[in-house]
């Protein structure tokens, strides 16, 4: 079983990677991908904020801003990636991939709070589609789609969390089963698009 009490410098390491992006009272939640970019899901953003370009305001758990823009945007897999505007992130997590069984802990903003909730799941099914999804049985809570998604023993990121079935307008719930979308598929892109603004 997870036990935050025994966890808590996993839980701390992770937090350092966690931002959320304050809109209309609500918090979205988003995570630091590598040192120039981080991600959230598309879903999760406003249709005035889906441009190229956009400013948006990153805010880290411990209060630091960050300014970043809206460096690309994939539509079919539902992810949203941000470019730091000047410098880099800091804190930045290792990247590993999902296999099947893997323990993994979702961190996320929900219910607009501004500190992180944390579920615990395994990974129950890999997606072999062109979207690169994954699959665990943590469920989730609202808020914590784009949020990361970490492997339990070292706190590596696998990918973001997205929560439900994205059809381009809404989402279905699927129960206690939590959908993710696999950092292997966001970081390909980017490399395959040299690193140049891109909207697929």
């Amino acid at each position: 079983m997870f036990k935050r009490s025994a966890n808590q410098s996993l839980i701390q390491k992770v937090a350092s990677y966690c931002m959320y992006i304050e809109y209309q009272n609500s918090w979205i939640s988003a995570v630091v991908l590598t040192k120039h970019y981080a991600v959230t899901t598309l879903h999760c953003l406003p249709e005035s904020f889906q441009k190229l370009g956009q400013s948006v305001s990153l805010w880290g758990s411990d209060g630091q801003n960050h300014i970043s823009h809206i460096h690309g945007m994939n539509k079919l897999s539902d992810y949203v990636v941000f470019k730091k505007t000047d410098g880099t992130f800091e804190c930045f997590p290792e990247i590993t991939y999902p296999t099947l069984l893997d323990q993994y802990i979702v961190v996320g903003f929900p219910f607009g709070e501004k500190k992180i909730s944390v579920r615990l799941g395994h990974v129950s099914s890999l997606s072999e589609g062109s979207r690169g999804y994954f699959y665990g049985d943590s469920g989730g809570l609202p808020g914590f789609s784009g949020g990361g998604v970490f492997y339990a023993r070292n706190g590596a990121l696998l990918g973001i969390a997205r929560g439900n079935e994205w059809n381009g307008k809404e989402t279905n719930q699927y129960g206690d089963v939590l959908e993710m979308v696999s950092i292997q598929l966001i970081l390909s892109h980017i490399e395959f698009s040299s690193h140049q603004p891109f909207s697929v």
